[in-house]
C-alpha cells in the first residue's frame, strides 16, 4: 500500500510537468506560435542568457570569497557573519529591484548627457547596459548564499584537511587553492550555481519592473497578452527542456562522488592578525551590505517618510494568507516527500529509486510560469471531462485555491525529498537489520527509527519550503483566487500600481517572516548534526 501510495503521490506531482512537456511533442500551438518563435524567443534567449551567466559569475565571487574566509580563518566576528551571509536569501528579488529604485535613478542625468552630446545609438546601449548591469547585481547579492552555502559545508571538513596538507608540502596558498580546493568543491560550486540559475528563471518581479524580457515573461506576455494558453504552454515545454538539460549537466558534473568526508571535522582555522581581520571582514560586509543591510535601510526609510502607507489590515490579512498558505505547502510536502523518499529506502527495486530521484528535480527544475501552464492545462482538462453541475466540478475544480495549493507542492516537492533522501544515505544498513531481526517490518522500522533521525533534516527542509512558498511571486500572481494577497503580491500590487514608496510595509513584513526561518534553521544547526 505504502509503494502505491508513493506512485500515486509523485505521478499526480509530476503531471504539470509530463503537461508542459507533452505540448512539445503535440507542438501545441494557440495560432501565434510563429509569431512568438520569430519577435520574442531570439531575444528572450539572448537576454536569459546574459543575466544567468552574469549573475552565476557574480555569485560565485561573492560565494567562494566569503565561504573561503568564513571556513579557513578565524577572526571577530566570523560566527555573525556565518549567519549574516545566508540572511540575504530572506531578501525576495523583486523587493530588491524595488529598492534600488532611487539609485537607479541617480544615473538618469549621465543618460541624459550622453543622448545630447553621442546621439540615440549610444544612449539606448548605455541604458541597456545600465539595466542589465543593475539586474545582474541585485540578483547576485540577494542569491548569492546558495553558492556561499554549498562551498562553505565543503571548505569546513575534510577539504581543511587536504588543503593543510598540501601546505605541508611546500605548496603555495594559491595553487592549492586552485589544485585542491576547487576541484573538491566542483560539485557543491555546481549545484549551488544551478539553484542561482533556477532561481533567475523562476524570477517575474524583478525582470518585468527592469523590462528585461525573460523566458518568465514572455509566457505572461503569450498568456495574458495574447490570450493563448496553448503557446504558452509550447514555450514552457521548450524552456522546461533546457532546464532539464542543465539538470543533466549538474547531475554529470557531481558523478559519483561520496560528500560523506565533508562532514569531518578539519584542523582549526587559521587566526588572523589586525590586516587578516580588516581582510575577512570586508570580504563578508560588502554582500551583506548589497543584499541585506541596503535593501532594509531603504524601506525603512520609504515607510517612516511615505505620505501614504498600506493599511494594517490589508498587511495583517496577507501575512495571514503567505503563513496559512506557507504552514499547508510545508505540512504537504513534507508527508509526500517522507512517502516517495521512505518507498526508495525501504523498497529495492530500481524503479522506486528513480521515482524519487525525478520526484526530487522535475518539481523545483520548473519555473513558477512553467509550472502554472501545467496545473491551468490540467485543470481545463479535468473541467472539460466532468458536467458543470456534478460536485467535483463545483466543489473541486472551481476553486483555485485548491490549484495554487496543488502547485506549490508540485514546484517544493523536491526540497523534503531530496533532504530526506540525502539523510538517508548517511544511516548504516545494520540500523534497518537489526529492526527486521527484532521482528519489526520495514514501515515500523521508518516510523520507529527513521523518522527520530531524519528530524532535523525536516526541521531544515521544513524552514526552508516555508521561505520559498512565502517569497513565490509567478505562482501566485498567475493561480490566486480574486482578492487572495500574500505579502508578495500585495507588494507586487502596489509597485504595478506606481504605489512604490507603499509597498515598504508589507516587503519589510515579508522579509522579516523570511528571516526568521533562516536564522532558525542557521542558528539551530540541523546541517552538522
Amino acid at each position: 500500500m505504502w509503494r502505491a501510495s508513493a506512485w500515486v503521490v509523485a505521478l499526480l506531482l509530476l503531471a504539470p510537468v509530463v503537461f508542459v512537456l507533452w505540448g512539445v511533442v503535440t507542438k501545441a500551438d494557440g495560432g501565434s506560435w510563429e509569431h512568438v518563435r520569430s519577435t520574442l524567443l531570439g531575444t528572450a534567449l539572448r537576454e536569459t542568457a546574459i543575466v544567468v551567466g552574469g549573475v552565476c559569475l557574480l555569485a560565485l565571487l561573492l560565494g567562494v570569497s566569503t565561504a573561503w574566509c568564513v571556513s579557513h580563518y578565524q577572526f571577530p566576528g566570523r560566527r555573525i557573519f556565518s549567519i549574516l551571509l545566508v540572511l540575504p536569501l530572506a531578501v525576495p528579488p523583486y523587493v530588491a529591484a524595488y529598492a534600488t529604485t532611487e539609485a537607479r535613478e541617480a544615473f538618469t542625468p549621465t543618460l541624459v548627457s550622453v543622448r545630447l552630446e553621442q546621439g540615440v545609438d549610444a544612449y539606448l546601449k548605455l541604458e541597456q547596459i545600465h539595466r542589465f548591469g543593475w539586474l545582474i547585481l541585485i540578483f547576485a547579492a540577494v542569491l548569492y548564499p546558495y553558492v556561499f552555502l554549498a562551498c562553505r559545508a565543503t571548505f569546513s571538513g575534510a577539504t581543511r584537511k587536504l588543503s593543510e596538507a598540501s601546505r605541508t608540502l611546500g605548496v603555495g596558498r594559491w595553487r592549492t587553492f586552485w589544485r585542491v580546493d576547487v576541484p573538491m568543491a566542483r560539485p557543491a560550486l555546481v549545484a549551488g550555481l544551478f539553484l542561482v540559475a533556477m532561481e533567475v528563471l523562476n524570477d517575474y518581479g524583478a525582470v518585468h519592473h527592469l523590462g528585461v524580457n525573460t523566458f518568465t515573461v514572455i509566457i505572461f506576455r503569450s498568456w495574458f497578452g495574447l490570450g493563448e494558453l496553448e503557446t504558452a504552454r509550447r514555450l514552457a515545454g521548450w524552456v522546461l527542456i533546457g532546464v532539464f538539460a542543465l539538470v543533466l549537466i549538474e547531475r554529470s558534473q557531481r558523478g559519483r562522488r561520496d560528500r560523506s568526508s565533508d562532514r569531518q571535522i578539519g584542523p582549526p582555522r587559521h587566526r588572523c592578525g589586525v590586516m587578516g581581520t580588516l581582510a575577512c571582514s570586508l570580504v563578508c560586509l560588502i554582500p551583506v551590505i548589497l543584499g541585506l543591510f541596503y535593501p532594509l535601510q531603504v524601506l525603512l526609510h520609504w515607510w517612516s517618510s511615505a505620505t501614504q502607507n498600506e493599511s494594517s489590515a490589508s498587511i495583517i490579512n496577507a501575512a495571514k494568507h503567505s503563513l496559512w498558505l506557507g504552514f499547508g505547502v510545508t505540512t504537504a510536502c513534507l508527508l509526500a516527500g517522507m512517502i516517495v523518499a521512505g518507498i526508495a529506502r525501504l523498497s529495492k527495486r530500481r524503479m522506486d529509486g528513480s521515482l524519487a530521484q525525478v520526484a526530487g528535480i522535475a518539481g523545483y527544475a520548473s519555473p513558477g510560469a512553467v509550472m502554472a501552464v501545467g496545473v491551468l492545462g490540467i485543470a481545463a482538462l479535468l473541467r472539460a471531462g466532468f458536467s458543470p453541475e456534478s460536485w467535483i466540478a463545483t466543489n473541486l475544480l472551481a476553486d483555485s485555491m485548491l490549484f495554487l495549493g496543488f502547485a506549490l507542492t508540485a514546484r517544493y516537492l523536491a526540497i523534503s525529498t531530496q533532504m530526506i533522501r540525502q539523510n538517508h544515505r548517511s544511516f548504516p544498513q545494520t540500523y534497518d537489520d537489526a529492526s527486521n531481526m527484532l521482528g519489526h517490518g520495514r514501515v515500523a522500522t521508518f516510523f520507529r527509527i527513521h523518522v527520530p533521525l531524519l528530524r532535523p533534516a525536516l526541521t531544515g527542509a521544513a524552514v526552508l519550503i516555508f521561505v520559498d512558498v512565502c517569497k513565490e511571486l509567478p505562482l501566485c500572481l498567475l493561480l490566486r483566487p480574486f482578492d487572495f494577497e500574500t505579502l508578495g503580491t500585495l507588494t507586487f500590487g502596489l509597485v504595478d500600481q506606481g504605489q512604490i514608496m507603499a509597498c515598504a510595509a508589507p516587503s519589510l513584513a515579508l522579509i522579516g517572516l523570511c528571516a526568521a526561518g533562516l536564522a532558525t534553521v542557521e542558528l539551530a544547526g540541523w546541517r552538522r548534526q
